[in-house]
């Protein structure tokens, strides 16, 4: 094992001299001891960023309120499930959807992954796509 994403609290830094203190969850400790022992010395590279948990499932979720819009243009639209998905995932990209490029070729993150921030994005996309078709979305709690 050389490398170990993990989540961590930062609640110390010194800006003058540029030391942080990092404060690691339990479920990471374990592995971040054995990490340290192997590689103890080395440079090492650490990626910051906002967590942000994972998308919501179930009733009056984001993921029902995703799927529940792409039905609804499917529906409004004669196209199929899958597609319009897509479209939605592709359309969000320029908001900031996470993708990979494969030879040439954008491909959106799957929503399986998706945080809560990212799931938003694919719901403000399906809104934008129904807008420009005309189609008026009903919203679950209506």
């Amino acid at each position: 094992m050389n490398k170990l994403k993990m989540r961590a609290l930062i609640p110390e830094y010194d800006a003058t001299t540029g030391k942080a203190t990092v404060q690691l969850l339990s479920d990471y400790r374990e592995a971040f001891a054995i990490l340290h022992q192997r590689v103890k010395g080395a440079v090492w590279e650490l990626t910051a960023g906002k967590w942000y948990r994972r998308r919501t499932t179930g009733w009056k979720s984001q993921n029902h309120h995703i799927n529940g819009h792409v039905q609804q243009i499917c529906i409004e639209t004669g196209q199929d499930f899958e597609t319009v998905k897509a479209m939605v995932k592709i359309r969000a990209i320029d908001a900031g959807y996470p993708f990979d490029v494969y030879r040439n070729f954008t491909i959106p993150k799957s929503e399986a992954f998706c945080n809560t921030q990212e799931a938003a994005m694919l719901i403000e996309a399906a809104h934008v796509i129904a807008a420009e078709l005309g189609i008026i979305l009903k919203e679950e709690d209506e």
